[in-house]
């Protein structure tokens, strides 16, 4: 560099001010340094930089300056105009910085800005239209978010007895002693009621028997609470041992007495609740066998010796969350017709014996043998959505049999490992409603690790869970089963649907986000004057960085497709406003990039795109990041791979631009130089670095591809490691003949 020496320096005299070189802006600035005078004032001996630029050539020197410095117009934008031909605002428009809070794009200030160079006649390179980085990767993400219908839970009442259709003096049996007997309410409010126990004869640990027949479709276990109205005779009964419910028998302590209730002497107590299947008094939890009951024994009272009180509008409330069944009842079958048998035996249909539940199937001298039926499940639904079987059993005789309970579903057997006696069963000749009771789990959850299927449960077999309509066997294996069997039933559960959106649709909603970015940014930049042509169609596509503005197109466009599309979009944008787009592919490359790699990755991938003969890629737009090295092995390296990496980017035979050029200084043990902290002679060096650069572009990339250079800033920040052609106060420093000297 043509730098003044130390012995012309010496020689300058200066009285107490000299003229700086800020361009189109004189400044009088008191110097004590001779060399610092004499070195302004060489710095001064050179033309603006854009005069060192064939005005005939395609090149065009550029520097980066966001939107908003330009729109200010100060000393920052004087300088620019002075000295440079074209202005590059890449990243100061993006999806995240220009997102309204309708979820829509703002091109107002990409607009503002293509207007202004359009008015001031510079040429503008609009920045990055598509890029996996700084994305609304959050607002995309939700876009194809599955959409989940949640189950809804019905609710609704049951309501079983009032007893006001019930003659007065109609009685009802009783666990025990004493009597149960409907009569008018003795407050003359409710019309007939339910007395028990009398004043003779008090209940002693007895209580009514109300027989329940719950509506279609409604199980005990879908019920979650019990509600009735209680009146105690005096204090019959209202302390105790405390309040009791019982069904088929079996009794459930409520934990709390009619007192603590609130019930009081002689007075109504309306509405009491008792919770099921939660054991917080007052209430219990109905046990599994229980919960598929449609029709049952109920009882409600005070487990005392002295009961005696009345009952009303006795009601039971559910919560439902897509639950119900599929149920074969033999209602609608003939009195004595028969079923197949998958052996020996009979099926047919008879009256319930017990009269209590009409139709049943009477199963006769089974010798490992079982009923076959034909069952179409609840439309939409297959065996999937379904929990598992319930069936209602008279057992007579086979109360074991060597494999106990057994499963057929189209012809395939399945083991319960559960006997009728498990099950509780006895040949006693009694129903147990809801007694047989078997669970499904998917294919694989105790089998795939290595666990034992707990007995009365079956995996489903993958095969069979699409199955709407099937026939099926159910009994026990024993050589002799005699049964009566009734109320078979498929329980189903609806889950929460979880649509997940299909690759087509995924693909579909990103395109057209894409058109609103890309079509929304082109359109702005154009201009009647002067429109902005140059834009960085794909930036960074060899950028792995992953953070939260990271969104890859490619994972639902496709590898070649996203890249294609957004060519597409952008040119058709402008297609009928008749203006050429120049689309690149931009890549930041560092000085210590194997940037020869980088160069033949970058190609190969846009050879790829274009593979389809109509995607086409103007040029390469290298984001060169510079610096210069003390070491001396090192630099000279530096200097091997930028050569490597102009002669890979002409070969190409596409335009190059090199924009976002910038240089910092390391010292010979790596570290970097602050660059207000440099020498003359650093900053010399780094120059002539600067210039060897620009001299290879313009040596090996062919005249007519060169597109131009663009300096990363044009002016120093205080503390950065970035050395400008500017200080920070907009001076000229050494690093300006770096660039003269490139140019030349």
């Amino acid at each position: 560099m043509k730098y003044i020496n130390n012995k012309i320096i010496s020689l300058v005299l200066v009285a107490t001010v000299v003229v700086s070189c800020k361009d189109e802006y004189a400044c009088h600035l008191p110097l004590e340094k001779p060399e610092e005078v004499a070195n302004s004032e060489y710095l001064s001996t050179f033309d603006l930089l854009k005069s060192y630029v064939n005005s005939n050539s395609s090149f065009k020197l550029a520097a980066n300056m966001s939107a908003s410095l330009l729109a200010k117009k100060d000393i920052a934008y004087s300088t620019l105009l002075a000295n440079f031909n074209a202005v590059d605002v890449n990243g100061s428009f993006t999806p995240l910085n220009t997102l309204k809070v309708d979820g829509t794009y703002d091109f107002g200030g990409m607009q503002s800005v293509t207007d202004l160079a359009a008015g001031a006649g510079i040429a503008l390179y609009g920045g990055s239209l598509c890029s996996d980085q700084g994305q609304r990767a959050a607002y995309y993400n939700k876009l194809i978010e599955p959409i989940d219908i949640p189950v809804e839970t019905e609710t609704g009442k049951t309501k079983l007895f009032n007893f006001d259709d019930d003659a007065i003096g109609k009685t009802y049996p009783m666990t025990g002693n004493s009597s149960a007997t409907v009569e008018e309410d003795p407050a003359g409010e409710s019309g007939h009621v339910l007395h028990v126990g009398t004043n003779d004869v008090k209940a002693d640990d007895s209580y009514a028997k109300l027989h329940v027949v719950l509506p279609s479709g409604r199980m005990l276990g879908d019920y979650v609470r019990l509600n009735i109205d209680l009146r105690h005779v005096g204090a019959d009964g209202i302390h105790g041992q405390g309040m009791r419910v019982l069904i088929n028998g079996t009794k459930f302590v409520l934990g709390k007495s009619a007192a603590d209730l609130g019930a009081t002497d002689n007075k109504w107590k309306r509405s009491l609740v008792i919770k099921l299947n939660d054991a917080t008094a007052p209430g219990f939890v109905i046990p599994e066998n229980m919960r598929s009951l449609t029709e049952f024994d109920l009882s409600i009272g005070s487990q005392s010796n002295i009961a005696q009180y009345y009952l009303d509008n006795i009601s039971m409330e559910y919560e439902v969350s897509g639950k119900g069944s599929t149920t074969i009842n033999f209602e609608t079958d003939e009195i004595n017709d028969t079923y197949p048998m998958t052996g020996s035996g009979t099926a047919t249909v008879v009256k319930d014996p017990a009269g209590e539940s009409g139709n049943v199937l009477y199963i006769d001298h089974a010798a490992t043998a079982y009923p076959k039926f034909t069952v179409k499940l609840k439309e939409g639904m297959t065996l999937k959505d379904y929990t598992g079987i319930t069936m209602d059993m008279r057992l007579i005789s086979g109360q074991y049999g060597p494999n106990g309970m057994c499963l057929i579903i189209n012809d395939v057997s399945f083991k319960l490992n559960k006997s009728a006696a498990d099950y509780g069963f006895k040949e006693d000749d009694t129903w147990k409603r809801g007694g047989i009771y078997v669970t499904f789990v998917k294919e694989g959850t105790y089998t795939a690790l290595g666990e034992d299927i707990p007995k009365g449960t079956i995996e489903i077999p993958d095969a069979m869970k699409d199955l709407n309509e099937m026939e099926f066997s159910i009994g026990s294996s024993s050589s002799n089963w005699t049964a009566y069997i009734d109320n078979l039933k498929f329980m189903w559960e609806a889950q929460p649907q979880h649509i997940e959106k299909t690759p087509e649709e995924k693909k579909e909603i990103f395109t057209k986000e894409m058109e609103k970015w890309i079509g929304g940014m082109v359109y702005a930049g154009v201009n009647e004057v002067n429109s902005v042509k140059l834009w960085n169609i794909i930036s960074e596509p060899l950028d792995n960085t992953t953070d939260e503005n990271t969104f890859k197109w490619s994972e639902y466009l496709g590898e070649m497709d996203y890249a294609r599309t957004a060519v597409k979009i952008a040119r058709d944008t402008v297609k009928n406003v008749g203006v050429e787009l120049e689309l690149f592919v931009s890549q930041t490359i560092n000085q210590f990039d194997d940037m020869g790699k980088v160069a033949n990755d970058l190609i190969t991938l846009v050879d790829s795109w274009e593979a389809d003969n109509v995607t086409k890629i103007d040029g390469y737009n290298i984001l060169l990041h510079a610096i210069y090295s003390q070491n001396v092995t090192d630099q000279k390296g530096n200097e091997e791979i930028v050569t490597g990496l102009f002669e890979k980017l002409a070969a190409s035979g596409k335009s190059v631009r090199v924009s976002d050029l910038s240089m910092m200084v390391q010292d010979a043990n790596r570290n970097f130089i602050v660059a207000n902290k440099l020498t003359l002679e650093e900053r010399a060096a780094a120059a002539d670095y600067l210039a060897f650069i620009m001299k290879e572009y313009r040596r090996l990339i062919p005249a007519d591809k060169q597109y131009g250079i663009s300096i990363s800033g044009i002016s120093e920040s205080n503390g950065g490691n970035t050395v400008c052609p500017w200080t920070s106060g907009y001076n000229r420093n050494g690093m300006y003949e770096g660039v003269v000297e490139g140019l030349k």
